[in-house]
């Protein structure tokens, strides 16, 4: 049992000081997937810091994020609820990953969005950790999973026509008993 420990505190170690690529990229429709990375990376890397087991990257979760970006910027909104009341429980049993009424889980969901150099992924991790409820969500010790949605826009009425990007990220773990 002990060394399975100093393996997991050896292995924190390395990934909190692990560099991550891209952290100042602004994202465009050709390196979402790079910018992805870079947000998967970044938080990771702050989980490890404090102690905190790597999030396992989920499809269900990083289709219900990018729903809700998507929805975000095409209704021309930011919140969690979008304007017909849809919840992020409403986009994970949409998705499947809360997949019956049975089951016991714990969720959480980040979203931000910036224009020009407040859109890399750096500026975006960075003002999730300076805002305790969101800091609060990425160090949570019982979430496992997580889904990234990025859209390289943002709506009219918040970047006045400046580049930007939307980010939506999706915390879950699934309890069955």
């Amino acid at each position: 049992m002990v060394h399975r420990a100093q393996s997991q505190n050896t292995d924190l170690a390395s990934l909190a000081s692990s560099p991550c690529p891209d952290t100042t990229l602004a994202p465009t429709p050709s390196d979402v997937e790079g910018v992805r990375a870079s947000i998967y990376c970044l938080i990771n890397r702050e989980r490890a810091r404090n102690g905190e087991a790597p999030l396992r990257p989920d499809g269900q979760l990083r289709d219900s994020a990018q729903h809700h970006s998507d929805d975000m910027l095409a209704r021309e909104y930011f919140d969690h609820d979008s304007p017909t009341g849809e919840t992020l429980l409403d986009r994970l049993r949409a998705t499947g990953y809360i997949y019956n009424s049975r089951i016991g889980y714990v969720v959480g969901e980040n979203i931000a969005w910036g224009t020009l150099g407040l859109s890399t992924p750096k500026a975006i991790v960075e003002a999730w950790m300076a805002s305790p409820g969101h800091r609060a969500n990425i160090l949570d010790a019982s979430f496992r999973d997580t889904g990234i949605g990025i859209v390289p826009s943002v709506p009219r009425s918040l970047g006045e026509g400046q580049a930007g990007a939307m980010y939506t990220q999706d915390f879950g773990v699934i309890i069955t008993g």
